[in-house]
């Protein structure tokens, strides 16, 4: 009679063990999926907040908190003074390397003024 008390005792400690631990990994679970929310929601508007981060093309410059995709017109050999202010616009905001210019401007290149480039 002793053995089965005790051997029940076991089984009710047992019991409860694993209610504990499915009580802690639904909780778990429920506190990681809420976190896995806040990461996601934070990925998404992390354009939009203040980076303290360097600047990929200049380490001593901050990157500024509204980091744009700016697009420049492609040159065609019309206008080439206002497509050099473009240009060294897109060049300052981006904090492009002056050794990068050429190699870069030359993308945005078409017909003869391609050419002539090559």
């Amino acid at each position: 009679m002793v053995r089965s008390t005790h051997l029940k005792s076991n089984l009710d400690r047992r019991e409860d063990a694993i209610a504990k631990l499915t009580t802690t990994q639904l909780l778990m679970s429920t506190k990681l999926d809420d976190l896995f929310q806040k990461l996601a929601v934070m990925e998404s508007t992390q354009h939009s907040l203040v980076s303290f981060a360097v600047h990929p093309a200049s380490p001593s410059l901050p990157i500024p908190p509204y980091w744009m995709k700016l697009e420049v017109l492609r040159f065609d050999g019309f206008d080439p003074i206002g497509w050099l202010l473009k240009i060294n616009q897109f060049f300052d905001y981006h904090a492009t390397p002056k050794n990068e210019w050429l190699m870069i401007a030359s993308f945005y290149m078409d017909g003869s003024t391609l050419a002539w480039y090559q």
